[in-house]
């Protein structure tokens, strides 16, 4: 229910109702049944809502589906059979390049005060 303007934009979204929409997921969802790719997908359709410090914080929330080892590497804590979980690992990378180099027609970094982010090469999101 979120993939779908965060992922995917899309006009005939009512931004909010899909607002609200995160809210509740995030009041009422247990965190600790998220999967790695949630995080980075709530925090594209944060992006996308103009809510740019939830977006970031998302990425960052401490789940034991959202850890980082020091390698960098996403990993889902109780599951042996996912060293790293490479769907939390590639929507990090989506969720970051977005909110560093823009989407649709806003082009730029949304990253909140306080972080010093530079992208080099990179072009908007869609």
């Amino acid at each position: 229910m979120l993939a779908m303007y965060g992922v995917l934009n899309s006009e005939k979204v009512d931004t909010n109702i899909m607002s609200a929409t995160l809210d509740k997921v995030l009041e009422v969802w247990d965190k600790k049944t998220f999967y790695g790719w949630d995080f980075s997908m709530m925090a594209m359709t944060a992006c996308r809502l103009g809510r740019y410090s939830d977006a970031v914080d998302l990425l960052l929330m401490e789940s034991p589906k959202n850890t980082w080892l020091e390698n960098g590497h996403n990993r889902q804590i109780f599951d042996d059979a996912l060293p790293l979980y490479l769907p939390g690992n590639g929507g990090l990378l989506l969720a970051s390049a977005m909110i560093a180099a823009g989407y649709g027609n806003k082009k730029g970094s949304s990253f909140p005060d306080g972080f010093n982010v530079k992208a080099e090469g990179i072009s908007a999101y869609i």
